[in-house]
């Protein structure tokens, strides 16, 4: 169910589903994809999950178009600061709650999973009780698209370029694909320790992918795209109806208080 496309009756008869809240960025994404690409891509993934799970029960909020792109201005990019987007999304997640959802997803298409958790932390500790889910489809399906595709996605690389290729053909112009590094800090990084690894970041540098391309964009085809999506809408309609099979546990619900022995100990 589109949000945008119902009366507030239905919207309010649906709150006993999920909501979903699919979060993008208007960031350059090389010479040959549109600056929507993030928006674009993770609006085709949720489409997908939606139709693949209890689609009545499954409803897709507007996407978050903004989003943080310092790293990416350079290059013609458009976002909000760090704290302006954390209280974006407690004031959206606060909104979403009071309309009666219990289940509320946030679905990652850009780097933004640490504001969006802050900002769950945030409407958790006022009172506004409820499941809450910062979902990143790019890492849940991590495992099986480096077993598809033989690599994991990179920024208006090969598998991004794909995708689009899959759902926009008609917003890309591979005769201005062009191949980047394979990762974002660059072959010229001396800090072994640091790069790519999980457990500790590193702020990267623009400087390292001039064209905003990591990997090769150049051998993307609609075909690997096609399969990227399906993975990755695969594991989010999982999700979805793992949320949908059963009833939110009264703990999501309500404040946990912790009973203290008397004083026999007992």
């Amino acid at each position: 169910m589109d949000a945008r496309k119902v009366s507030y009756v239905d919207l309010r008869r649906a709150a006993d589903g999920v909501a979903v809240i699919p979060m993008g960025s208007f960031e350059a994404h090389g010479p040959h994809l549109p600056c929507g690409t993030d928006s674009l891509l993770v609006e085709a993934m949720v489409a997908r999950a939606a139709a693949g799970s209890d689609e009545g029960r499954v409803v897709v909020f507007p996407t978050v178009d903004y989003s943080l792109v310092e790293w990416a201005r350079p290059l013609a990019s458009a976002g909000v600061a760090p704290a302006t987007l954390l209280e974006k999304l407690a004031d959206i997640a606060r909104d979403v709650h009071g309309i009666g959802f219990r289940r509320i997803v946030f679905v990652q298409g850009h780097g933004n999973m640490p504001a969006t958790q802050l900002a769950l932390w945030r409407v958790w500790s006022e009172g506004a009780r409820a499941m809450y889910v910062d979902a990143c489809p790019y890492a849940m399906a991590a495992e099986q698209v480096e077993q598809a595709a033989g690599q994991q996605v990179g920024h208006a690389g090969l598998i991004e370029t794909a995708m689009m290729l899959a759902a926009h053909p008609e917003l890309v112009d591979m005769s201005k694909a062009v191949d980047g590094p394979d990762d974002l800090w660059g072959e010229r990084f001396a800090f072994a320790s640091l790069r790519g690894r999980d457990g500790v970041f590193c702020m990267p540098s623009i400087a390292s992918v001039p064209d905003g391309v990591i990997g090769r964009a150049t051998a993307a085809t609609a075909e690997l795209g096609e399969r990227m999506l399906e993975i990755h809408a695969s594991v989010l309609a999982e999700l979805f109806n793992d949320l949908l099979a059963r009833p939110v546990p009264p703990e999501f619900l309500e404040p946990f208080v912790k009973d203290l022995p008397d004083e026999a100990g007992n």
